[in-house]
């Protein structure tokens, strides 16, 4: 049965393979090595690499065959995908840790994170399975692969502090008003704007201080715990003279209604 491609999928189809494999087998050779130090360790990391690995090339690339339409495909595309993306994983990963192209040490660890990356365009590829090519689906791993270790570095240095700082902050803002605010989108609000001024002053102000004011602020007190609360407490005192206005002129109209009746 002859391939439903377009000829032009099918030409340029082996041709970008081809080269791109080339590029990556030329990368591996000037730009990496093996860390042989790690084969003491290697056993503890061995079961988890394996189940790993069978759950990424059995588990989701056997997912769809049972779809008669897209049997062989879908076992043959995913186990392409997830060779294609181990591969761009290792060296994206490698070059991310230390922020520089040079060499990449490869270990068991770092080809098991290299799996885990793959397995997201494997779990993503089953929503398009039947409506991509594979020169699409080589560009959705380059790109779900690039994103996805991209995103695991950002989350590894910086936002477990910021996320931390944000929540702390977040809760001393709402806390001074908590029993005053009658809807949820204030409190949300507040804590959206405790948030960003946490966020924020962790990477402005401590230079600030350093430099203008000369105030050492190690821990972070100022804009985890000190802004933040300055903003809970201008909102109470707003929300209190909301409640305390809208309340003195609900009184007030009926003495007027009365007055004008009597008179």
């Amino acid at each position: 049965m002859g391939s439903k491609y377009p000829r032009s999928v099918r030409g340029c189809l082996p041709l970008w393979t081809l080269m791109l494999e080339a590029v990556f087998i030329l990368i591996f050779f000037f730009f990496t090595n093996y860390d042989s130090s790690s084969q003491k360790i290697m056993g503890t990391h061995q079961a988890v690499f394996r189940d790993v690995t069978i759950m990424a090339a059995l588990g989701l690339g056997f997912l769809n065959s049972s779809l008669w339409r897209y049997g062989w495909s879908s076992v043959a595309f995913n186990l392409f995908m997830l060779a294609l993306g181990v591969q761009w994983a290792v060296l994206l990963d490698g070059w991310l840790d230390q922020l520089s192209f040079g060499k990449v040490v490869i270990e068991l660890s770092s080809i098991q994170q290299a799996t885990m990356s793959a397995m997201s365009v494997l779990i993503s590829a089953g929503a398009v399975m039947g409506k991509t090519n594979l020169v699409q689906m080589v560009l959705m791993v380059l790109m779900e692969v690039t994103a996805f270790g991209t995103l695991r570095m950002i989350n590894k240095q910086y936002l477990n502090t910021h996320i931390h700082n944000a929540v702390l902050a977040g809760g001393v803002a709402v806390g001074a008003s908590c029993h005053l605010i009658s809807s949820l989108w204030i409190a949300m609000v507040l804590g959206l704007v405790a948030g960003l001024i946490s966020i924020g002053g962790a990477k402005c102000l401590p230079v600030c201080f350093n430099r203008v004011l000369g105030i050492h602020d190690t821990c972070g007190v100022h804009y985890t715990f000190g802004l933040p609360g300055l903003l809970g407490g201008i909102t109470y005192l707003a929300i209190f003279f909301a409640a305390w206005s809208k309340n003195a002129m609900f009184t007030l109209k009926p003495q007027n209604m009365a007055s004008t009746s009597c008179g």
